[in-house]
């Protein structure tokens, strides 16, 4: 969501870790992001109640039909083995 201008980085970070959660994890990819994250998490102000709900509001038609989260909505990233023990379909079970 962030490449395709849904959300700024900070967002999502924020959002994330506004959320009740012991530990917040991204992806790093540059210096620059590392130091983008670390600039986000020292300074880090929780998102209010109301901040939460417009961040939704803001992002639900970009959500809505999974074009960003592939690995709910497509097997691209399950192996064999996780298929298996989460008792998933196997691929070839699945409809084309």
């Amino acid at each position: 969501m962030v490449r395709h201008g849904g959300i700024t980085a900070e967002q999502g970070l924020r959002y994330a870790m506004s959320l009740p959660v012991a530990t917040t994890i991204s992806g790093i990819e540059s210096v620059e992001v590392l130091n983008q994250n670390l600039g986000v998490a020292v300074n880090f102000q929780p998102l209010s109640t109301a901040e939460m709900q417009n961040l939704r509001g803001q992002c639900r038609k970009f959500a809505a039909d999974g074009r960003y989260e592939l690995f709910k909505m497509t097997t691209k990233y399950d192996g064999k083995v996780g298929r298996e023990q989460h008792h998933f379909p196997t691929t070839q079970d699945l409809p084309l």
